[in-house]
């Protein structure tokens, strides 16, 4: 399934900080850290639930809130750079 570049260029709430990626500030951006990570992180539940969110095209408030959530379940979100 092809996402529009529309949809993909969109602004996520707030940007997000990863230990180890830099910032997390479209859903495209969200999709690039997604594809880059390890297999058996990917199949981890809250990654699975942003993915489903992304590919559904559900609103931009709840795929951030997917994401941010699931960042923070791997000790992944950077919170002390978060504004």
């Amino acid at each position: 399934m092809l996402l529009r570049p529309e949809y993909l260029s969109q602004k996520l709430d707030r940007p997000l900080p990863t230990k180890d990626s830099g910032i997390l500030r479209t859903i495209r951006d969200a999709c690039d850290y997604m594809t880059g990570m390890g297999k058996q992180r990917e199949l981890r539940s809250h990654w699975q639930r942003a993915c489903k969110l992304i590919l559904a095209k559900a609103d931009v408030m709840t795929v951030s809130r997917a994401l941010e959530l699931a960042l923070f379940m791997d000790a992944k979100l950077d919170v002390s750079k978060i504004q």
